[in-house]
């Protein structure tokens, strides 16, 4: 593994910023050139389209102007009023409704001008008192516009070096023939004053240029405002200046790098319709993107800034670093050696012997417990294999090296041998780890032979106390049996007294002698069974048995101990037939118990006794309002010789038998005992048994 240096600032870092600015520079470039090309096509689609509306516009102005002069002269009055005028010559009659007629036209059309001519071009009357129409245009033109019989629109012409002009010229019929022509002016700014105001709102200095093929001057539409008569100014032209515009005529799509007077500009061209006037849009290329230029700068510059500024952020965090680095190595390296030390001191006071070995099984290290309990030095023990300390290598060697294919290692038990040759049993518990970078098995190896010995001695005394066991099951079931012969015998013979005896006091004795005796022999009845469960004794022949009529019969035997107590005894049973699979005289003992339980244990009130199936299984149910039992004794009931009321001053009779065997029986049977109850309220016995 490569260790880095922290000593020298990593050089990788520099040429990552390099790296860093030479991309983003591409990548503005390439998106100043992007954006550029964007910018361009924008203009051009823009101004354009501004330019064909508009240029569009004029045509339908134009046209509508002469729609409206035509129809105003097909009016009755007006045209009579202008032919008076021209068939008689005298203005100065027809003035006033001349001059109507004139401002009409001026007021509500837009003309600027109104002038009447006869068919030699003669001026009859004009609006404008200084008469500047024969100034403003050519005789020869005009005279070839008024030959004309219908309305038609004239060229463009410069009135005084500042207006821009144009003039429809219809003709004045009566009777249908020609008596002369009206001329109306109108000024060509309103129509290009939207074109110049919507491109000015543009990136970059828009001009507009009018240009008249051959002619020697051009006029130049700049810095405008809402006083159209200063926008018109004069631009001379050389013979390159002329070379150029001519050489843009006819183009329809905007032209880009074009060189006029030392700047390249873009320009667009239009020929404005009905007359030999071009309108160039020309546009400075280096004003549209000097300010992406500055933009595209300055955002260079800040990268760089950001690049420089981030270097040497890196370069302080670098410095921090290396001493946070340092001062962190030295308390590594001094927690390091605690734990060396400490590890040596565990290793060596330790009471298990622990072992370093590598895959071959060589010694690499080891503690004093190790020299103290097999005999040998450590430098002997590093000579040795672990193998060579073992009674038995080659079984302990796939033990042991079992260990390197399991990641949780493995315990065995087996015999070493110290260097006087005697033998020490041991537990090994071995496995696979890595130091430095390195496989080692790490064995922890315990002496063993106080374990065996107390083992050994654990074994002897399960085995007496399973043989007393034995005995005492042995003796109990011999005593039992021979007790209960002569316990028969008393108990026949009480009960024979109690019927021949006719003195009260012998029979009442009898009676003493019969109860007892009949007490003492459940007692030996209870341990008998008892005696048989433990030794497993039992032989069982299960039969397909009726619980119902076994309840009923085991309910019937205890009316009459119910009602010298005044307990009430019911039964529930919901069917005639609840099949299970049992032995009778099992069953019979289990519920005799639970009866009898019931029945000692409940001073008055009474017991009521159900039978049911429930999810698969027979369920008996015994309900009484006995003492019941506290929840923190429910457990010990079931223990043998255990009663809840306990010791020589117990309130019930009774060994504490009845329970602990009723639970075996029933587990015999393959049924289940639950038992519910509370203090002072009543106990609730349930048993569960399969259904045949």
């Amino acid at each position: 593994m490569s260790q880095v240096s922290y000593d020298k600032f990593p050089l990788r870092y520099l040429i990552y910023f390099l790296i860093i600015a030479f991309i983003i520079s591409i990548a503005g470039y390439l998106f100043y050139l992007q954006r550029k090309m964007e910018l361009e096509e924008n203009l051009s689609r823009h101004i354009l389209a501004i330019k064909e509306i508009k240029l569009e516009q004029i045509e339908r102005e134009q046209l509508q102007r002469k729609n409206v002069l035509e129809s105003f002269l097909n009016l009755p009055e007006v045209n009579q009023n202008l032919v008076n005028i021209l068939t008689t010559g005298n203005t100065f009659r027809y003035e006033k409704n001349i001059n109507q007629l004139a401002n009409d036209l001026i007021n509500n059309v837009g003309f600027s001008s109104i002038n009447i001519f006869n068919k030699k071009a003669e001026l009859f009357y004009s609006s404008d008192e200084a008469y500047n129409i024969r100034q403003n245009f050519l005789q020869q033109e005009l005279a070839v516009i008024l030959e004309k019989d219908s309305t038609s629109t004239s060229n463009m012409y410069v009135s005084d070096n500042r207006y821009l002009m144009q003039a429809i010229a219809s003709p004045i019929r009566f009777k249908g023939e020609v008596k002369g022509y009206i001329w109306a002016e109108f000024s060509f700014f309103e129509f290009l004053h939207p074109i110049m105001f919507y491109s000015r709102q543009e990136p970059g200095d828009v001009e507009f240029i009018l240009f008249k093929v051959d002619s020697d001057i051009a006029f130049l539409l700049k810095d405008f405002s809402e006083d159209i008569r200063s926008a018109l100014l004069t631009l001379p032209l050389n013979a390159d200046d002329k070379e150029t515009l001519r050489s843009v005529l006819g183009e329809k799509d905007l032209i880009k790098g074009l060189n006029f007077r030392g700047t390249k500009n873009f320009v667009s061209v239009k020929t404005i319709a009905g007359t030999d006037w071009t309108l160039i849009t020309k546009i400075d290329e280096q004003k549209i993107v000097s300010s992406l230029e500055n933009t595209a700068y300055a955002i260079f510059s800040i990268v760089i800034l950001l690049i420089i500024l981030s270097a040497s952020i890196t370069y302080a965090i670098w410095k921090r670093s290396r001493l946070h680095f340092l001062s962190k190595t030295f308390r590594l390296q001094k927690e390091k050696d605690a734990i060396s030390q400490r590890y040596t001191s565990l290793t060596k006071y330790a009471n298990d012997m622990i072992l370093s070995v590598d895959r071959s099984g060589k010694i690499l290290e080891t503690n004093q417990k190790t020299t103290d309990t097999y005999g040998y030095t450590r430098e002997e023990l590093l000579s040795m294999n672990l193998l060579d300390l073992s009674v038995n290598p080659s079984s302990d060697s796939k033990l042991i090296f079992s260990s390197i294919n399991t990641d949780a290692g493995i315990l065995f038990e087996t015999n070493h041998k110290r260097k006087d040759g005697s033998v020490v049993p041991v537990e090994i518990s071995s496995k696979l780890i890595r130091q430095d970078d390195e496989e080692i098995l790490l064995s922890i190896i315990r002496d063993n032979t106080e374990r065996r010995k107390l083992q050994t001695e654990l074994i002897l005394a399960k085995d007496r106390a399973e043989q007393n066991d034995r005995l005492k099951t042995i003796i109990l079931a011999n005593m039992s049996h021979e007790l209960n012969t002569p316990m028969s015998g008393i108990i026949g013979f009480s009960e024979i007294l109690m019927i021949e005896l006719e003195n009260s006091n012998h029979n009442e004795l009898a009676k003493m002698i019969h109860k007892s005796s009949t007490r003492l022999n459940d007692t030996l009845t209870s341990i008998l069974d008892l005696s048989k469960l433990e030794a497993e004794r039992f032989s069982l022949k299960f039969d397909n048995i009726n619980l119902t009529a076994i309840l009923r019969e085991s309910v019937e035997s205890f009316i009459e101990p119910a009602q010298q107590k005044n307990i009430d005894i019911k039964t529930v049973i919901s069917k005639e037939e609840i099949i299970i699979k049992a032995e009778t005289n099992i069953l019979m003992k289990i519920l005799k118990n639970v009866l009898g339980n019931a029945i000692k244990y409940i001073q008055h009130g009474w017991i009521i006794v159900s039978a049911d199936i429930q999810n698969g299984k027979a369920i008996i149910k015994v309900e009484d309002t006995g003492i019941g039992i506290p929840q923190t004794d429910l457990e010990k009931i079931f223990e043998p010789f255990r009663q809840v009321s306990e010791g020589s001053t117990r309130i019930y009779e009774g060994t504490g038998l009845g329970l602990t065997i009723t639970k075996k029986f029933v587990e015999l049977l393959n049924g289940e005992i639950k038992i519910d109850s509370r203090e002072n309220e009543g106990t609730t016995v349930s048993l569960f048994f399969p259904l045949a």
